[in-house]
């Protein structure tokens, strides 16, 4: 596989070599809640969509702790490659790698005791909680499988790879989406069967993922010796920002959940069950622009190479602002086929969701710009402001919208919590960039006033 020189090729074509690979294995996650939700709508019903929203929360947990701390560890190995430290670069993989172990075990065994009671809390009634148990026992024995697939992905990619991470996501993606229709629909296995061919999916982009090592070129020495708590700080810090906006928008699916039973009541929730997975794609794609941009810009940054940080930051944002524009286009010109394409829906849900989700989704014209800021700020050491904006993006905002908006402007302002939340973060953003741009010269501050050239 071709491996491009991130600091003297040209912009442009390291750039797009990265984005298909990295948009590819972002979406590893959101492809198999995806034919999950496809599947499950058509085989099991909009209970079983409900079920299924509910347990989302569990991925995005497991997408956060796998960015956490492997794009956390590979923004730091690509800048100490940068910089021209190898042997420091791999000793950031080998932390990331305990660090990662580790949390894994822990939440699989919490997950696997109190699953019944994590349901319960995230919104599960006696309508679904048996549906959502179903589905969620066979996940959750399986949580380092997920937890490794969002792990290695960035790693690989920046340890110059990203085809092997889309042909890992590839391979494991339509495997999944074969054994999903074998298992509900011909061995009628329902929620049970969904569940087990998104492991199976999973397990094999793992494994393919691993073939990264076998390569003599590729092996890292596993060892402690050197190692310290400031490189576990500094992964932490580095990939917090990526954990708390997979948790958040955990975070979010919860809160509405939790508000649409109360004001809208289950249809709603059927209506919200198909909105979650048009944002998890969303989401996907715009986190793997962002994510082709990260190890190209961290590795530049790292050696000073400002102009070329600045030339990629554009690509990203005339890419991720395109992606946007037609993903919405498409949501406005099929919204009554996207429905369709979910669930058998009757006319109260079709008339329910039609405005809904034009209304919810037009998030995606502008979202997509915060998330790349974010990502950015995350590549050039400005690992405290990311975390910061995903804190205020992604928690403060909504709770005080979804919790004030209902009583204020009626039940179907719900829809409008996360277009407003976007907007008001992307204000705040541009109010910080244009304060900040003038008269400070140290090469961190300085970066960003390639946010506004």
């Amino acid at each position: 596989m071709e491996k491009l020189d991130l600091l003297e090729d040209k912009e442009k074509k390291v750039f797009f070599h990265y984005l298909i690979p990295s948009i590819c294995s972002t979406l590893v996650t959101a492809i198999y809640i995806l034919v999950d939700t496809l599947i499950i709508g058509q085989g099991v019903g909009p209970t079983g969509i409900s079920a299924l929203n509910i347990f989302l929360p569990f991925y995005a947990v497991y997408m956060g702790i796998g960015l956490l701390f492997g794009l956390g560890g590979g923004i730091l190995m690509s800048m100490e490659d940068g910089m021209g430290n190898a042997k420091k670069a791999n000793k950031y993989f080998v932390v990331s790698l305990v660090l990662v172990s580790i949390v894994a075990i822990i939440f699989t065994l919490f997950s696997n005791f109190y699953l019944r009671e994590i349901c319960l809390f995230l919104g599960a009634n006696e309508n679904s909680i048996e549906l959502v148990l179903e589905y969620g026992k066979y996940i959750v024995i399986f949580t380092p499988i997920f937890i490794c697939t969002n792990f290695l992905a960035p790693i690989i990619r920046n340890r110059k790879e990203p085809k092997r991470a889309m042909v890992a996501v590839l391979m494991g993606a339509g495997l999944n989406i074969v054994l999903d229709y074998i298992f509900v629909f011909p061995m009628n296995m329902g929620m049970k069967g969904a569940a087990i061919a998104t492991v199976i999916g999973s397990l094999i982009t793992s494994l393919v993922l691993l073939t990264h090592f076998i390569n003599k070129k590729n092996r890292i020495k596993i060892s402690l010796q050197g190692l310290s708590i400031r490189m576990v700080g500094k992964i932490v810090s580095c990939g917090s920002s990526s954990f708390l906006m997979e948790v958040a928008s955990g975070f979010v699916i919860f809160i509405f959940n939790i508000q649409i039973l109360k004001y809208i009541g289950d249809n709603g929730i059927v209506v919200y069950g198909i909105i979650s997975n048009c944002m998890l794609v969303a989401t996907a794609l715009f986190n793997g622009v962002a994510q082709a941009s990260q190890p190209i810009i961290a590795t530049n940054f790292g050696a000073d190479k400002i102009k070329r940080v600045k030339t990629v930051l554009k690509y990203a944002i005339i890419t991720t602002i395109l992606i946007g524009i037609i993903l919405f286009a498409i949501v406005v010109l099929f919204t009554r086929e996207l429905i369709l394409v979910f669930v058998k829906a009757d006319d109260i849900i079709i008339s329910m969701g039609i405005p809904a989700i034009k209304t919810y989704l037009s998030a995606f014209c502008i979202m997509n710009i915060n998330i790349l800021i974010c990502n950015y700020f995350q590549s050039v050491e400005r690992e405290r402001l990311s975390i910061v904006i995903s804190v205020v993006r992604g928690f403060l905002l909504n709770i005080i919208l979804v919790f004030i908006m209902p009583i204020v402007l009626g039940n179907s302002s719900l829809w409008v919590v996360v277009p407003v939340t976007e907007i008001l973060t992307f204000i705040g953003i541009g109010i910080y960039i244009v304060m900040t741009k003038e008269g400070r010269s140290d090469k961190n501050i300085s970066v960003d006033k390639v946010l506004v050239s």
